[in-house]
């Protein structure tokens, strides 16, 4: 693989756009056939969810399917070792820290139960929701309570949870404000809700985001529901090229 490429960057002059353009689309074209199941993976993209965008149905079906693959590729220990990774999970371990301990604690968009774990291995009850599929990586780790779940219709009670954290989930949502409304109902009084989202318009890089976010924008989402406890902001590193926020939201007792 390493010599074609070497081989097609040479092919082409770089100080003429339009063959620098046409390098990009022939390397482009030769990591899709040394990858076949990338290929695959955009021509069912195309095929049977080609009309994603277009309603929340096919939406939905369309994120079941595509993060599936994402969590599994996410869930690897190389991938978990990254010091970006290890500073997000370190960064949500203190919030949670915070607010106590033997907390109930709801994951929404759990993905493969990574970060879960962590917070159950803290002492916490911990429960884990998100779409079918996906639901059968979490599965795996045996002492979650995983459930499946809609984020934006919450199959939970009235001030069931002390903490909500949902973790690069908001960009994938047809409607994030339902998302707030839903968790605004099952947090308990004094509850916390932790989000995290890449920054900016960036965001929408990846065809499995419908949603983008500035820190400015994530401060008026909640209105009077939440109130801002903390922020905390990452820069782009290799592999993740936007900056990554987290939110730390207390819920508000005034309910509008």
């Amino acid at each position: 693989m390493n010599r074609l490429m070497a081989f097609i960057i040479g092919s082409f002059p770089m100080d003429e756009p339009f063959s620098i353009n046409l390098k990009k689309q022939i390397l482009g074209l030769a990591y899709l056939l040394l990858h076949p199941y990338r290929l695959k993976r955009i021509i069912i993209r195309e095929t049977r969810y080609g009309q994603r965008h277009k309603n929340r149905k096919i939406w939905l079906e369309w994120q079941a399917y595509d993060q599936y693959i994402a969590h599994l590729l996410h869930a690897t220990a190389e991938s978990q070792e990254r010091p970006i990774n290890v500073a997000r999970i370190q960064t949500i371990r203190d919030m949670i820290s915070r607010v106590g301990n033997g907390l109930d604690v709801l994951d929404v968009g759990c993905g493969a139960g990574i970060i879960s774990e962590h917070i159950w291995k803290m002492g916490n009850h911990v429960t884990c929701a998100d779409l079918p599929t996906i639901t059968s990586l979490t599965h795996k780790r045996r002492f979650l309570l995983v459930v499946t779940s809609d984020a934006e219709q919450l199959a939970f009670a009235p001030n069931s949870f002390d903490v909500i954290i949902a973790l690069e989930i908001l960009e994938h949502l047809w409607n994030p404000h339902a998302f707030l409304d839903e968790a605004h109902r099952i947090l308990k009084t004094d509850g916390h809700l932790i989000i995290e989202v890449p920054e900016g318009r960036e965001g929408l890089r990846w065809d499995s985001h419908i949603q983008f976010f500035t820190l400015e924008s994530l401060k008026q989402m909640p209105g009077k529901k939440f109130d801002i406890s903390e922020v905390k902001r990452f820069k782009p590193v290799e592999g993740v090229p936007t900056p990554t926020i987290i939110l730390d939201l207390h819920k508000s007792t005034t309910n509008s």
